[in-house]
């Protein structure tokens, strides 16, 4: 493999959150307008992503699940605060540039 090409595969991979039994990591996240985040359960008790802030017309859940994972595209700037709905110590953010 190239350098060019091992550089394209870090470019194109999604950045993201895992979420585990009463954390997300990482917490707080930057990312480029037009990216997706994902998150991807990792823990054993149900968990959700509301977004409490910035989702002006877009779904504000994501999942309430164990397992498996979500996906959300920012199209545009700003910052997206969410929280586990269901255990309200569980907060991150997106910052989208």
């Amino acid at each position: 493999m190239t350098l060019a090409t091992a550089l394209t595969l870090v470019t194109l991979a999604a950045p993201g959150v895992s979420v585990g039994d009463n954390w997300f990591r990482p917490r707080s996240l930057t990312v480029t307008r037009g990216a997706a985040v994902t998150w991807r359960w990792r823990g054993r008790r149900r968990h959700d992503v509301f977004f409490v802030s910035g989702s002006r017309g877009r779904p504000r859940r994501c999942g309430a699940r164990r397992s498996g994972s979500c996906t959300r595209r920012f199209t545009r700037a700003g910052r997206f605060t969410y929280v586990c709905s269901f255990h309200g110590t569980m907060s991150g953010a997106v910052r989208v540039r």
